[in-house]
């Protein structure tokens, strides 16, 4: 088999980066391609492991919609050591853990939070479900079942629901457009053939990853080399179709409600959030715009209007596409005035830029959400996964994002608010008509 090795052999075989500094990560690539990233975090109690592959949503084919998802649940059903999920789930329990999964547009990860002494443990199990899940028919239909039921539960929410509008208003003709779970005919006519196709496909150790972050005192890397074996070496598969040019469309589905569930969504097409400095820019900017309580979205809608009792802003995006969200839920009477409050924010922040003194509040606040939002060691590898999967982007060091936002300035906030483009797409759920939003 390629990438088989001898028992004499080193486990690792090839280094992309390393430094020297104790506790910085590290990266290295086993003998089956795939690259493994440690981050130690010493003085913790618990260790994460985390394995992804490039097969979520956005690799799958027009007939494949929902296949990424419906493979990711089925994995759980049993493995070569653990022939049921019932097997599978009390092994974990044994470790004092759960096991997770979670299908995403750009990647598929499983991963797990577990107390250091049973990450080698951890470790077989997931590699057990990641390299040599069973995948019987019989599982199809199971989670299938379980699959339409998600997604019937995801239509009787509103909410959930103008989710789904603004994307579809977004990603028009794109697979983004759909939800990842796909719609209801999607999941019905998947096949057992194109499940175990996709897999084939795109559960490629050379366009994944490892990630393991926390204490990392117990991992023993020769059984981990092995272990890591049991998932064949596949071709890295192509890159996903690339995200169309922006269109502002409008995408209204009318209830009888008394609330409205408005999202909007501009495009921000000098924003790359592969680049590590714009993703500062982008945390900056959108704490500024509508994350805590004195953001402006906040302090002029929540504030001084009582307009909503929630709302949020965020730039967000994909290696080849950035965008602008807003999101709230109000009073149908009051959908006009919320609606053009924001474009009247969102165009201010466009035309004059911040305060001196809101972009320092802004840098602050998302600095130390940063710094907080990296202590769970969960948080580090989830961090690792998304910059290499979604962005390719391999310094993964929580330090350099820490140091980029605090070397945001007001005229950086004021370029990236500047390449909001006028005009967003609109998701609306309610008693609402397209004449409210103009």
């Amino acid at each position: 088999m390629v990438g088989a090795r001898e028992r004499n052999e080193p486990p690792i075989v090839r280094t992309l980066w390393r430094v020297d500094r104790s506790g910085d990560p590290t990266e290295t690539v086993l003998a089956n391609g795939m690259p493994l990233v440690e981050m130690p975090m010493p003085g913790r109690l618990a260790t994460t492991i985390a394995i992804a592959f490039p097969a979520g949503a956005r690799h799958e084919a027009p007939h494949e919609v929902g296949v990424a998802h419906l493979l990711e649940h089925m994995a759980f059903k049993g493995s070569e050591n653990h022939r049921t999920a019932t097997e599978l789930n009390r092994a974990a329990e044994c470790l004092g853990t759960e096991l997770d999964g979670s299908a995403m547009q750009d990647y598929l990860e499983y991963g797990s939070v577990v107390r250091a002494e049973s990450a080698m443990a951890t470790i077989d199990l997931l590699t057990d479900v990641c390299g040599r899940a069973l995948l019987d028919p019989a599982h199809l239909e199971l989670e299938r079942a379980v699959i339409l039921r998600e997604i019937a539960d995801a239509d009787e929410d509103p909410g959930t629901r103008a989710d789904d509008r603004v994307t579809a208003a977004l990603f028009a003709g794109h697979r983004l457009a759909t939800s990842i779970a796909g719609k209801a005919p999607d999941v019905e006519r998947l096949t057992h053939d194109q499940v175990l196709s996709f897999r084939e496909r795109q559960w490629s150790p050379e366009g994944g990853l490892v990630v393991v972050a926390g204490n990392l005192e117990h991992l023993d890397r020769e059984p981990l080399q092995d272990l890591m074996l049991r998932i064949p070496p596949r071709a890295k598969p192509a890159a996903p179709p690339p995200i169309d040019p922006f269109q502002r469309r409008v995408e209204i589905e009318e209830r009888d409600s008394d609330i409205v569930h408005l999202r909007l969504a501009y495009a921000v097409p000098g924003l790359e959030l592969g680049r590590a400095r714009d993703r500062a820019l982008a945390e900056v900017y959108s704490d500024l715009l509508g994350g805590p309580m004195g953001s402006r979205l906040y302090e002029e809608l929540r504030e001084q209007r009582g307009l909503c009792y929630w709302i949020d802003g965020a730039l967000w995006g994909y290696g080849d596409a950035s965008f602008l969200s807003v999101d709230s839920s109000v009073r149908a009477p009051d959908l006009t005035e919320t609606y053009l409050t924001i474009e009247a924010i969102v165009g201010d922040l466009r035309k004059r830029g911040p305060s001196e003194e809101e972009s320092a509040r802004a840098r602050s606040y998302a600095g130390g959400s940063a710094a907080l939002g990296f202590e769970p060691t969960r948080a580090r590898a989830d961090h690792a996964v998304e910059l290499i999967m979604e962005y390719g982007d391999h310094d993964v060091d929580p330090m350099r994002h820490l140091r980029a936002i605090a070397s945001v300035t007001r005229k950086d906030v004021a370029e990236v608010a500047a390449q909001v483009e006028p005009g967003p797409c609109v998701g609306c759920v309610g008693p609402v008509t397209a004449g409210d939003l103009t």
